[in-house]
């Protein structure tokens, strides 16, 4: 089968857009925390990461992504509907079990090292203290300091998370989850410093974060903290002032090449540009318009992403989630057109989240699956095979994307592989160039 007019365009501008953005990186001299740094992505199923399960086969690694993607989906919708009656908090949107993609940073003098979760969806950063995970040590850190209860950091916190007997008592926090699970310790400030992919460490200063003395058993991992990157306050880039960020994530072939994400002058704004939903700060929403399978448009109400005036639905694009959740009306919608448009045997996958798969190759797949866009306000996402179906056994490719029970819609981070995929906060836009991560 000859290349399509669509497909080789789509190419070039891949490779354009690679060697464009290699070049503004390599522009940019070593850097320090005051104007930027960056740092390496570890995911979680890499070999590499310290929360590898090495008992896994590749099929449970898709079962539990799967699993974990309609958790993630649970607790966001969670969340997002009870926002506008609860007060803004460290720890309310705190995520450690969903997290993807693994940071390293140290903290504390003498430094400490720490493996968090790095997520979009998450406004704090919080570190194991407990003497169950023996990670952190506050003890052991001359350049450790906790707030008190009549601080305004504690303050932030909201009367509903912190738990105070007296003004000059330690700011103790304590969240409880949609789930029954619990978080609990003290609201504390220490050095951080972030490992970048040479394994340079970059002083940021103090930052804010949880030192959690207690975490129930849902919590429970080789992970040691969750690195909040949402507009809240106590997130880390709002501690920094950081404007723009951006992350690379490679195909999970070129896992030991290394995703990247890039903080304030290193992130490289660049590709199609899309408007954050304005007024709604604790995810990052954005309007997607519709769905596309080659030149044709899936048939889909007007709207149906758009978020409702009582805060219900809308689109996220979130690091957290491994697949993309479609709501169900469009989610049906897309597979019939996908099951029509592909000409391969078809079945339902070995669980319930795969509803459409198909027999044989992946050379037959890429041959005769058209490919999928998602069509955003000024942006366009055309998703590779790749990151578009996953073998869920030997021969049987699935549509790598999820039903959401909910309104709420979600772009997952498999569908974010291979693109720059930039936030400009000061011009309120998320930006998608595709390109090749592994080269970076």
């Amino acid at each position: 089968m000859g290349i399509s007019l669509p497909s080789l365009f789509s190419t070039i501008f891949f490779f354009l857009n690679t060697i464009f953005i290699l070049q503004s990186i390599n522009s940019i001299s070593s850097s320090t925390a005051g104007d930027g740094f960056s740092v390496r992505l570890i995911h979680r199923d890499s070999p590499l990461s310290p929360s590898y399960n090495r008992s896994m086969t590749a099929y449970d690694r898709i079962q539990a992504a799967a699993y974990r993607s309609v958790l993630r989906l649970n607790h966001v919708h969670l969340l997002t509907t009870t926002f506008s009656s609860s007060e803004h908090d460290i720890s309310s949107r705190i995520v450690p079990e969903n997290g993807e993609y693994i940071v390293t940073f140290s903290v504390g003098t003498p430094p400490t090292q720490v493996h968090a979760f790095m997520d979009t969806g998450s406004d704090a950063i919080w570190v194991k203290c407990s003497q169950s995970f023996p990670v952190f040590n506050p003890a052991k850190s001359s350049s450790y300091g906790h707030y008190l209860c009549d601080s305004l950091p504690c303050e932030a916190l909201g009367v509903g998370r912190r738990t105070c007997a007296e003004f000059h008592d330690p700011c103790y926090y304590r969240v409880i989850y949609g789930d029954g699970s619990t978080t609990e310790g003290t609201l504390s400030h220490d050095k951080f410093a972030f490992e970048d992919p040479e394994r340079n460490l970059v002083d940021v200063g103090h930052l804010d974060f949880g030192c959690s003395d207690f975490s129930s058993w849902h919590f429970r991992g080789n992970q040691s903290g969750a690195l909040g990157l949402s507009r809240q306050p106590l997130s880390l880039i709002s501690q920094l002032g950081i404007k723009k960020f951006s992350y690379c994530m490679v195909l999970p072939d070129n896992e030991g090449s290394g995703s990247r994400m890039y903080f304030g002058s290193e992130a490289v704004i660049s590709g199609g540009q899309t408007p954050l939903l304005k007024g709604v700060d604790w995810y990052y929403y954005v309007t997607l318009i519709g769905i596309s399978i080659g030149d044709q448009n899936v048939p889909l109400p007007d709207g149906i992403f758009n978020m409702t005036s009582d805060g219900e639905g809308g689109f996220i694009i979130d690091s957290g989630t491994t697949y993309t959740l479609l709501r169900s009306e469009a989610y049906d919608a897309l597979i019939e057109a996908l099951g029509e448009a592909i000409d391969l045997p078809q079945r339902r996958g070995p669980s319930e989240w795969y509803e459409l798969c198909f027999e044989g190759s992946f050379e037959d797949l890429d041959s005769a699956a058209p490919d999928l866009k998602f069509i955003f306000d000024g942006a366009e996402v055309i998703l590779m095979k790749q990151t578009t179906y996953i073998e869920a056994e030997k021969g049987l490719w699935c549509l790598a994307m999820v039903r959401s029970n909910e309104e709420l819609s979600i772009l997952g981070n498999m569908q974010q592989q291979n693109y720059f995929v930039s936030y400009d906060l000061d011009q309120e836009v998320v930006s998608f160039a595709p390109v090749d991560c592994a080269t970076f």
